[in-house]
């Protein structure tokens, strides 16, 4: 039969395939998309982005961080209501404060004080998992900063559980940091946990 192409071969599927029946039997299926998957296949190097895995972007996203693995992470957590509905946000940076990935979820109705330990874990969490040498975080959280850097005593039966859980994952990481900063200087994370808050309601309507 002689060598066949990619791209010979994927024309002739194109050509037997029933694409009609196809798209009838399916009604979400269009015609754009199947041809975008053929353009797709036949290209080696846009399948291997759109098969991509999420260990492989973790991957990625870790050689990013250059040969020092300093990272600079931003966290945030809102409560509306305190207590009311609540979200966490946190935006990883590397050293030259590029950004790495953005983080938001939502965790029910809380204080505002448990939404910013949560957002504090979650950001510890992932120092964790991109196997960070150096971090520095930064909340703007007053209470939170100064429980961690131990000015202030952790007493709230809420918070302790939280703070035991978040200073054994700091203790996995070989040099960190904690600082104050202003609100204005945490527009990103603050904007994610809000974005957290809203998520919610997209998951009631979509359930509804």
């Amino acid at each position: 039969m002689g060598n066949v192409t990619l791209q010979k071969l994927v024309s002739l599927i194109v050509k037997y395939l029933d694409k009609e029946r196809l798209m009838q039997d399916n009604p979400g299926v269009t015609q754009e998309m199947i041809d975008g998957f053929f353009q797709t296949i036949s290209h080696p190097a846009k399948m291997r982005e759109a098969f991509d895995t999420p260990a492989q972007g973790h991957e990625k996203r870790q050689s990013r961080l250059g040969t020092a693995g300093e990272l600079i992470i931003y966290s945030d957590g809102a409560s509306r209501g305190n207590p009311g509905k609540a979200g966490i946000g946190v935006a990883i940076f590397d050293k030259e404060h590029r950004l790495i990935e953005e983080l938001h979820q939502s965790i029910g109705e809380t204080t505002n004080n448990v939404a910013e330990y949560r957002a504090m874990i979650l950001a510890a969490r992932k120092a964790v998992d991109y196997h960070a040498k150096e971090v520095t975080f930064k909340a703007d959280s007053e209470l939170l900063v100064r429980q961690l850097n131990g000015a202030y005593r952790v007493k709230s039966p809420n918070i302790v559980p939280l703070y035991d859980e978040l200073m054994a994952l700091l203790t996995r990481i070989p040099a960190w940091k904690i600082l104050h900063v202003r609100r204005e200087e945490n527009t990103l994370a603050d904007a994610l946990a809000n974005k957290g808050i809203e998520s919610a309601h997209c998951d009631l309507k979509t359930m509804l």
